[in-house]
């Protein structure tokens, strides 16, 4: 029996799969802001979902710079201006632009080793 390693994911399961754990970076990020207003010390419970974010949206491990991480956690800070009990659009919609920033810095890196 000849099995295939492959992964058959559609680009519209995939995109939807990477909104959908951007957004739940996002929910992380917020509830470890707040905690860490309270003085509590977040650094061990950070759960680095960003960097499984960029490897399924394309970025080598070797590629994932200080300053690709930099950029994706200031985009989270915007979490905080929104309501996540009665603002799910916004989270969505927040989560998209996410992930097209991304997918736009993915393209410069590889079109610039490219070109």
């Amino acid at each position: 029996m000849h099995t295939n390693n492959s992964l058959n994911v559609s680009f519209e399961d995939l995109f939807k799969l990477l909104i959908g754990l951007i957004a739940d970076d996002l929910k992380v990020q917020k509830h470890l802001y707040h905690l860490s207003l309270s003085g509590l010390d977040t650094t061990p419970l950070q759960l680095e979902l960003h960097r499984s974010i960029f490897v399924l949206a394309g970025l080598k491990e070797s590629d994932i710079s200080e300053e690709l991480e930099d950029w994706y956690f200031a985009q989270t800070q915007r979490v905080n201006n929104i309501d996540l009990k009665h603002d799910e659009q916004a989270l969505s919609g927040l989560s998209a632009e996410i992930l097209e920033g991304l997918l736009k810095l993915r393209n410069e890196i590889y079109g610039r080793k490219m070109g």
